[in-house]
């Protein structure tokens, strides 16, 4: 006796489309009352049991997708990092709440009887002794979409690919690679007022198959079309994303912490509605873009502006805005540049900020460039225009043992509004070991340069948000205009 299996649903397919199919076939010759058995486990757990009449082709063709779709769930609940949020909510990613991708695997036997008369054998196994279906299928994952349902369509099977993140997606508005879950129009009208997300494949889909969203892409415009801003932001799990946990983890390093055969972080969102989007939608913002990006080697900051052209001259100048800015380069390694127009002669300077350093500067709004990583934040309107940036206490090489940082201490906590703000903040140094910086968790920062008393309690720095109990050390909560 034999069983071969001879056809399978693919490795990572939504489990509402037309069916999640395995052909199986026999030697039915010469038997009586031949079935074919199978044992279908979700998670490792024997979840059903069932049996296929063989077809006028002697072959076995079997739907586990009505028993699946019963296992995969759709909450409206996700997970933002270590926090529970509404999924409407997202920003900039977050993953869904459980079992909304699955694991599955079947187990395929046979039965039949001797005549007509007899009753069934039940399942003879693999070398021929009686036992229940031993005959098993490679573990395969399924996830609670819609996609490629069509009552007419004898298609069994939806390609995925187009849906798997890998490499720079073709053209501004792609349509075979680089694609959401969600046949959504790639262009619609939203209102200010509404939520969006949009869902993606990430991590290993299966053995082979690797989706690699490692970061969003913003690009804002106004009502004429010019770029006003980029913002890029790291699909990692202090963004609510993951399984990286940093910017320098590459996906295929993972499955020694994270298991590939995992499904937590299959499938993740991202927030695209205007309301998900207000902490970085610029002013005079009409319309923008969001994609994502796989197999990115660099290194993203959450917000890179792209200039507006500087106006070409008229009778009647464009007064100069004067708007203060605050400049990182938030590289270990290479330095970037700032270029901007003074305030308010309008005189082009370059500024070349090392790693680590941070500035503020005073410039006219919108004329200025970057290149390298740079995060810039607006501050508001300038107090003084200054035609030379003002540095901020950068660290001072010691031989005393200590090293001296600039940050603003929150008194009033972190979260105000659903979102991490720094309430009532102020100013203040405090001093680490030499070689450390605010941003190392597990380290230990201090109020006095002796390094005996520690800061106990909540404060920004490079644009995140930290708190610091005096004994574990440095925990970062996350980014500042998150959700808490």
């Amino acid at each position: 006796m034999s069983l071969n299996i001879i056809k399978t649903p693919p490795s990572f397919q939504p489990v509402l489309t037309n069916g999640l199919f395995y052909t199986i076939s026999g030697d039915t010759t010469g038997k009586f009352k031949y079935r074919y058995t199978y044992d279908l486990y979700v998670e490792g757990v024997k979840v059903f049991e069932g049996i296929s009449t063989p077809n006028p082709y002697g072959l076995g063709v079997i739907d586990v997708s009505r028993v699946l779709k019963t296992y995969c769930e759709n909450n409206p609940i996700a997970v933002w990092d270590t926090t529970d949020i509404y999924t409407h909510q997202t920003f900039p990613f977050s993953r869904p709440y459980k079992n909304e991708v699955i694991n599955y695997q079947v187990y395929f036997g046979y039965e039949y009887a001797d005549s007509a008369l007899s009753p069934v054998t039940g399942f003879t196994g693999v070398s021929g002794t009686t036992g229940s279906p031993a005959i098993e299928t490679d573990l395969r994952k399924t996830f609670h979409s819609t996609m490629g349902v069509n009552g007419r369509a004898n298609q069994q099977d939806f390609n995925m690919t187009p849906f798997v993140l890998s490499g720079t997606p073709v053209g501004n508005n792609p349509t075979t690679s680089g694609l959401f879950l969600t046949n959504s129009p790639r262009t619609r009208n939203i209102q200010d007022s509404e939520w969006y997300t949009l869902s993606f494949t990430n991590y290993y889909l299966d053995t082979t198959t690797l989706s690699e969203p490692y970061y969003v892409e913003y690009k804002f415009y106004d009502d004429q079309g010019s770029l006003l801003t980029g913002v890029t932001i790291d699909n990692i799990t202090t963004n609510g994303g993951g399984p990286r946990t940093g910017c320098t983890d590459v996906y295929q390093a993972l499955p020694i912490i994270i298991p590939s055969g995992g499904t937590d972080y299959n499938t993740l969102y991202v927030g695209a509605g205007p309301k998900n989007l207000e902490p970085i939608i610029p002013s005079g913002a009409t319309n923008y873009t969001v994609q994502l990006f796989g197999k990115f080697t660099g290194t993203t900051s959450p917000i890179q502006p792209t200039p507006i052209s500087t106006p070409t001259p008229s009778p009647t100048p464009i007064a100069c805005i004067c708007m203060e800015y605050w400049v990182y380069n938030q590289s270990l390694e290479a330095q970037s540049i700032f270029r901007y127009a003074t305030c308010p002669d309008r005189v082009i300077q370059t500024l070349v900020v090392n790693p680590g350093e941070e500035y503020y500067v005073c410039a006219c709004q919108a004329e200025w460039t970057i290149e390298g990583s740079l995060i810039v934040i607006e501050q508001g309107a300038c107090a003084i225009p200054s035609p030379t940036p003002t540095p901020t206490p950068t660290p001072t090489p010691s031989t005393v043992g200590y090293s001296e940082w600039s940050v603003d201490v929150c008194p009033g906590g972190y979260c105000f509004g659903g979102e991490i703000t720094c309430v009532s903040n102020s100013g203040t140094t405090l001093y680490m070991a030499v070689g450390n910086e605010p941003d190392y968790e597990g380290e230990e920062i201090y109020t006095d340069t002796g390094l005996t008393t520690p800061y106990v309690g909540y404060y920004t720095f490079a644009g995140g948000m930290f708190y610091n109990d005096g004994i574990t050390g440095i925990y970062q909560e996350g980014f500042v205009g998150d959700p808490c």
